[in-house]
């Protein structure tokens, strides 16, 4: 069966796929539409798979398992298939060759989706009639599903383990973005049995679609052996036309809201900061590049996978020791690699004084976590802003 990838209503090329295997790329229509950093080999196919197969849910996610219960599914790249591979990150979506279907008519940033299947993710569908939602096309492993709520598209995204802290970090760091004056997506927090969830809207736009780090990183050749990986996404930046000190936003340039993005993850100690959850927004009419993306999850930090007890332990929660992403492997080695301080210097970071009061308030509200966890780590986000304004 031949497919057809389109961007909104622009024809990029077909594709064949049997048994829902993809088999060959086909007449390319529009060369300047194809996704950034799609077909950066010979191997056009294996390309196409590779990125199919990063615009599904990965085989990780949390209630997966309950969604093939109830839809016999082979892989999760054939549910992509069965809602188009309709996202609310971008404007790419496919239908069968003769498809007379347009955009306006299926989009998800206008038109309304199923809630079946991420109910089923959440475990709470006895039954599965319908397929066609945006959860089918969103990453990450949490356990997560797109609502309507008043018109807005909400994510809605669960914690980990038994504090399930995930979700209050998020609500932390849109907060310091927010004393800091830099973009962010704004989180709340919800409850239901005990169970903590972040929410926040999506975005991305029919005008302003997602286009990851990794994405464009893949521009250019990876060297051999080590390599300055800073260095390298400026230069594949350079490649897509993305022009580093061009002041994007009344925020400032590219780099300066990187160096915002960077000395945040420091100070929560994000450790999963990785090519896929920044990037960069761009116009799907135009192709222009109109600015970095707002800062968003940040719920893997402050040390949410350590135990109450681990959280006194000095060598833990050391930043010579804290893991890093992306540019570099542990905090304290990544803020050297950009011009953290020249950020630092004309920022108000003083704002963040008083914080800990902030994070202590938002905390009671996790009833999984006890006073003791309360206090420890309000105090290492206390001692972390300390430590930044000594390093600068």
């Amino acid at each position: 069966m031949l497919y057809t990838l389109c961007h909104k209503d622009i024809r990029v090329f077909n594709f064949e796929v049997n048994n829902g295997e993809i088999q060959s790329v086909k007449e390319i229509f529009a060369e300047d539409h194809i996704p950034v950093g799609l077909f950066t080999s010979e191997d056009k196919v294996k390309d196409l798979k590779s990125w199919w197969k990063s615009r599904s849910i990965p085989e990780n996610r949390q209630g997966l398992k309950e969604v093939f219960n109830l839809f016999p599914c082979d892989t999760t790249e054939q549910l992509a298939f069965l809602s188009y591979g309709l996202s609310l990150s971008d404007c790419y979506w496919v239908k069968s060759e003769n498809s007379t279907l347009q955009w306006s008519q299926v989009n998800f940033f206008k038109n309304d989706f199923s809630d079946e299947i991420g109910k089923a993710l959440f475990g709470s569908l006895s039954s599965l009639t319908s397929l066609l939602s945006p959860d089918n096309t969103s990453d990450g492993w949490l356990r997560k599903k797109w609502i309507i709520d008043n018109g807005e598209r909400i994510l809605v995204k669960g914690g980990s383990g038994e504090s399930q802290q995930e979700p209050f970090n998020e609500v932390l760091a849109s907060h310091i973005a927010k004393r800091l004056g830099t973009d962010f997506v704004d989180y709340s927090v919800a409850e239901n049995s005990w169970n903590y969830y972040s929410l926040c809207k999506t975005f991305a736009s029919e005008n302003a679609e997602f286009v990851n780090a990794g994405k464009i990183c893949g521009l250019k050749k990876y060297s051999l052996g080590l390599w300055d990986k800073y260095t390298h996404f400026k230069d594949a930046c350079t490649i897509a036309g993305i022009e580093f000190d061009k002041s994007t936003t009344e925020k400032g340039s590219i780099e300066r809201n990187l160096c915002a993005m960077i000395l945040l993850d420091y100070i929560i100690a994000n450790t999963d900061r990785h090519f896929g959850n920044f990037g960069f927004l761009r116009n799907p009419d135009t192709l222009e590049w109109i600015s970095l993306c707002p800062i968003f999850d940040t719920g893997s930090s402050l040390f949410y996978k350590e135990s109450t007890a681990q959280l006194s332990d000095k060598s833990v929660i050391d930043s010579k020791n804290i893991l890093a992403r992306p540019f570099g492997y542990k905090h304290a080695d990544q803020i050297k690699l950009l011009p953290i301080k020249e950020y630092f210097d004309s920022s108000d970071i003083k704002k963040l004084f008083g914080i800990e009061d902030f994070f202590e308030s938002l905390l009671l509200k996790n009833k999984r976590i006890d006073a003791l966890r309360r206090t420890l780590l309000c105090k290492i986000l206390r001692e972390r802003i300390d430590e930044v304004f000594k390093k600068f």
